[in-house]
């Protein structure tokens, strides 16, 4: 009882350290990635951020050369990071370095590639950006030369030491933005833009290598042993999962700017972009909180029984439904409102597409406590064909609907084709073959949460119309989000055990984040 005890306030140190700075780290790069933006629409317009967007999309295309393969190193990394395995920790990084060379190349080789087909993917080829080839090859090399020095930022990860990782990515953006702002100021020209990019990426992912390297001495010795044939066959078996999972996850969630781009226009790819970007930086906070917990999780799942672990996901849950709620309110009454301030009303989207593009995001954002806890247990095999059928009904119902509701069909269908799939059958191996536990369970709770948190949306908006169109609106919208689906969420769960859980769990946090 005490070694569990101990454990568990060694976890929550390590939360609360990741927690601080990633946190803060994470806000920094949004605040600096929103003024990018606002710098990017002053000086080039919506055309040029529509082919930003449309690239960024093809590119993360290209990612499926990755294969799956850090997210099976990741796996297979918890278990001798939890046991001071130092020499089997040097075997996996080996084959990491190795892999992401390859990998790199390959995404630089077949990106180049598609320069040719450019036009394929525009509805219709902006006449008044020059260069657009050229554009489109520095965007690969930034993605491309990431490969060769990213892969180490993964153990810091695995030993809860990602806010390192966080704060070298702030410093380098903070210098990257103002550099960039300079050059456009200067230039206006996006190639110097892209160019300085290029080099802020390089820059990273140095200092993250030197970093690592410097935490962990050992990996730079020179013998290693090769790997138990048993871990590679867990490897292979693990990529071959994986592969499935990455192409439906690349479809799904890689595709709408593509999509956009071809049936409606590079503008209103742009428009999108804008609404994207909001919703990646609270994305990429949520992802921060989460990838706090999740080495945690993978470490309970290495020295804890079934019993715990189930107890883990339960309180996951509850917390992601908490937070995910809360958090599409928010989006749902602020989105149009910061949007107009930041950018001005010629940005906005229509109000029926704001609304799925929400829905997308609470719904999404529910399956991260599922996808996590099947990752820590490595339950990548039994569920690897579900994201091939989720990818294909993605893109023949979003190329139908886009043909005749534009942008909202496009959206819808990626809305059609998770439910059809994985909001089913992801919970469904978990709960089957993880938790060994009836899925009614799940699905029974999902129902509870969806309901509160569409109670207390409609309460909140309610009273956000007695707001106006100012900034002072907006403050007054943003207050009201904040308090009132709080309040009706500790009316409904204040009673709950993952409550009472989730409160002490966030005392001993709060007293480690200010502890001197």
């Amino acid at each position: 009882m005490e070694t569990e005890k101990r454990s568990l306030m060694e976890r929550v140190e390590h939360a609360a350290k990741n927690l601080k700075f990633s946190m803060a780290s994470e806000m920094i790069l949004a605040i600096l990635k929103f003024i990018s933006r606002k710098i990017f629409v002053l000086f080039l317009g919506k055309e040029y951020l529509g082919i930003n967007g449309l690239f960024t999309d093809i590119l993360s295309m290209l990612s499926l050369v990755e294969l799956g393969f850090g997210v099976s190193i990741t796996y297979s990394l918890y278990r001798p990071a939890a046991q001071n395995d130092d020499r089997l920790i040097k075997s996996l990084m080996r084959l990491y370095r190795r892999a992401y060379q390859v990998i790199g190349a390959a995404v630089l080789a077949v990106g180049i590639c598609i320069t040719p087909f450019l036009g394929f993917f525009v509805k219709e080829m902006p006449e008044n950006i020059p260069h657009i080839p050229l554009i489109y090859i520095l965007n690969v090399i930034n993605v491309g030369i990431s490969y060769f020095f990213s892969y180490k930022s993964t153990l810091l990860f695995v030993y809860q030491k990602k806010y390192i990782d966080g704060m070298i990515r702030a410093g380098v953006m903070l210098v990257s933005v103002a550099a960039q702002a300079g050059v456009l100021f200067v230039t206006e020209n996006y190639l110097y833009y892209l160019l300085t990019a290029i080099a802020a990426t390089f820059l990273q992912n140095i200092l993250i290598y030197l970093k690592t390297d410097r935490l962990y001495p050992y990996l730079r010795e020179k013998d290693v042993d090769p790997l138990p044939p048993e871990i590679m066959q867990e490897i292979r078996r693990n990529m071959g999962a994986m592969i499935l999972h990455r192409i439906g996850a690349v479809v799904v969630f890689g595709t709408d700017n593509i999509l956009i781009s071809k049936f409606v226009g590079v503008a209103a790819a742009g428009l999108y972009s804008n609404y994207t970007l909001i919703r990646n930086f609270l994305n990429t906070m949520v992802n921060a909180l989460f990838n706090v917990f999740t080495p945690a999780l993978g470490n309970l799942n290495a020295t804890e029984g079934r019993e715990r672990r189930r107890e883990a996901f339960r309180q996951l849950h509850f917390f992601a439904a908490w937070l995910f709620g809360w958090l599409s309110i928010c989006l749902l009454w602020l989105y149009d409102p910061f949007i107009t301030i930041w950018l001005g009303e010629g940005y906005l989207l229509p109000k029926p597409v704001v609304l799925l593009i929400v829905v997308n995001f609470y719904v999404n954002g529910m399956r991260i406590p599922v996808a996590n806890t099947k990752s820590v247990m490595g339950l990548f095999w039994d569920e690897r064909y579900k994201s091939i059928l989720e990818a294909f009904s993605n893109l023949v119902i979003s190329v139908i609907l886009a043909k005749r509701w534009g942008i909202l069909g496009i959206i819808a269908g990626t809305l059609a084709s998770t439910a059809a799939f994985p909001f089913w059958i992801e919970p469904l191996g978990l709960y089957r073959h993880g938790l060994k536990l009836p899925v009614r369970e799940y699905f029974f709770s999902y129902l509870i949460h969806l309901s509160v948190t569409v109670a207390a949306g409609a309460l909140t908006g309610l009273l956000c119309q007695m707001a106006g169109g100012d900034v002072f609106g907006f403050w007054f919208r943003a207050v009201v989000c904040g308090v009132v689906p709080n309040v009706v969420y500790l009316v409904f769960f204040g009673r709950t055990e993952e409550f009472l859980f989730l409160k002490n769990m966030i005392k001993r946090m709060v007293r480690r984040l200010f502890k001197k």
